[in-house]
């Protein structure tokens, strides 16, 4: 899957056809929303950007208006999440569920296009208007047609999806729509888990002796209580924000990627660790500390029907990755490391928070965030690179440094979100050129005895990826 932005996609002209989507007549009903979907909304409410991702994935021809549209009723009846509305009621944010049968589908007038840029233009301001988190539905149906080979794009605010969700959906929309188009009836889907229940079911707290609540304790100690920061300049100053840059760039191709891959599985980790390993070694040759923290995402689905929903299932722990001269001392240690922050996601930011002994610091809007995604596992993920399936964020505002590695068949890919100042600029290119020859060293490198590295007596296995 593609992964940009949209200020970089590039999509071809052609006839835009679209929805306008409206609630029904009863009221919705009340539910809870998520720690993620509150900040997020917090967010919204204090004027910040709509903060949108769409999805898109080609079909052959021209689009089958009529069973388009039937294939958006399906798939948002499916998944409860995109029911999930939000409302601003005596200064209070609360979140709304809305009946998916009682939704009311107007058809738009079509609006043709001639060049790239206009059809980008269009499509970005549409999703603009559209995904706003406090209007529901915050989401925008769509699709390019044209004669030969058409774009299939929904757009959805953050407060819907996290980027996984992006690839449930292309699998969704494109099996319905297939099945309408070539058989005629809606086919027979994964099962799915509901969503709007697991936002009444939060998740428990664990004991106050925990040793994961334990060690976020400690890492915000370490911290002196402030969320990571990325540490080379960026031309921001402190309370700056700026329009965002961003950079999607190639860290390896397949065969750089499985090396690279094997040669962490043989100190303990995987691409994902090793990856990060490698972020902290480039950060570090720049300038940067010889121990990088850095928070990374880390979704929280583990059964079938979790694998199959949608909805912003993530959470976010925090890791510290140590450099070391010895490059294969460094991939153990980043094994451990992120071994030991996925434990930590089983504890709820709530309870972190709320028992931290001091406030939070914010030095920052943004945080430094390090995120990797292995679409290879993600649903529908033979046929990605086939659909041309691509995942589009919105260009809002920055004052951090964010990364989100993707890896497919293809390698590994990188999207850099950082603030749009020249210095930024600067930092970017440079650090993208050592994190590339610091995974290729890491992928064609040889070292000492993995045990004898991962420390004595502890075991060494593989770490999944987030």
């Amino acid at each position: 899957m593609l992964v940009t932005s949209a200020d970089l996609w590039t999509p071809a002209p052609g006839t835009v056809v679209s929805w306008d989507v409206q609630p029904g007549a009863s009221p919705p009903r009340r539910v809870d929303l998520s720690l993620n979907q509150r900040n997020h909304l917090a967010a919204a409410v204090a004027g910040e950007p709509s903060v949108w991702m769409a999805a898109g994935f080609d079909v052959d021809g021209p689009v089958d208006v009529v069973a388009l549209e039937r294939s958006y009723r399906e798939v948002v009846a499916r998944h409860s999440a995109l029911q999930v509305g939000a409302e601003v009621v005596d200064g209070a944010v609360r979140g709304t569920h809305h009946e998916a049968s009682e939704l009311r589908w107007t058809r738009r007038a079509d609006v043709p296009m001639s060049t790239v840029a206009e059809t980008r233009d269009h499509v970005r301001r549409e999703l603009d208007a559209a995904c706003w988190p406090l209007s529901y539905p915050a989401f925008w149906p769509a699709a390019i047609s044209r004669p030969d080979r058409s774009t299939v794009v929904l757009g959805l605010d953050h407060l819907h999806v996290d980027a996984y969700s992006l690839a449930v959906l292309v699998d969704d929309l494109h099996a319905v729509y297939a099945g309408l188009v070539h058989q005629g009836r809606v086919p027979d889907l994964p099962e799915t888990s509901c969503f709007v229940a697991g936002l009444a079911d939060p998740p428990r707290r664990v004991p106050a002796d925990d040793v994961r609540l334990g060690a976020w304790h400690d890492f915000l100690v370490r911290q002196d209580h402030r969320l990571p920061t990325f540490p080379l300049p960026l031309g921001v100053g402190p309370g700056e924000r700026v329009a965002q840059r961003t950079e999607v760039s190639v860290l390896g191709d397949a065969s750089v990627a499985d090396r690279l891959g094997a040669h962490a599985h043989r100190h303990g980790g995987s691409t994902a660790t090793a990856a990060l390993a490698a972020l902290a070694v480039a950060v570090a040759d720049l300038g940067g500390p010889d121990t990088l923290p850095v928070l990374m995402p880390v979704h929280l689905r583990s059964t079938p029907a979790e694998r199959r929903t949608v909805g912003w299932l993530t959470t976010t722990v925090p890791v510290e990755l140590a450099t070391h001269r010895d490059a294969c001392a460094t991939l153990a240690h980043a094994a451990g490391a992120v071994d030991a922050a996925r434990a930590m996601a089983a504890v709820p930011l709530d309870q972190v928070l709320d028992s931290a002994t001091k406030p939070l610091v914010r030095e920052r809007t943004d945080v430094f965030m390090a995120s990797y995604l292995d679409y290879r596992r993600l649903p529908g993920h033979e046929e990605l690179l086939r659909r041309r399936a691509h995942h589009v964020s919105a260009p809002t505002l920055a004052d951090d440094l964010q990364v989100w590695v993707s890896r497919t068949h293809e390698g590994l890919g990188v999207r850099v979100r950082t603030p749009a100042t020249l210095t930024a600029a600067q930092v970017v290119a440079r650090l993208l050129e050592r994190w590339r020859t610091t995974i290729e060293e890491m992928a064609s490198g040889r070292c000492a005895d993995p045990l004898a590295l991962t420390g004595a007596g502890r075991p060494v296995h593989p770490v999944g990826s987030p």
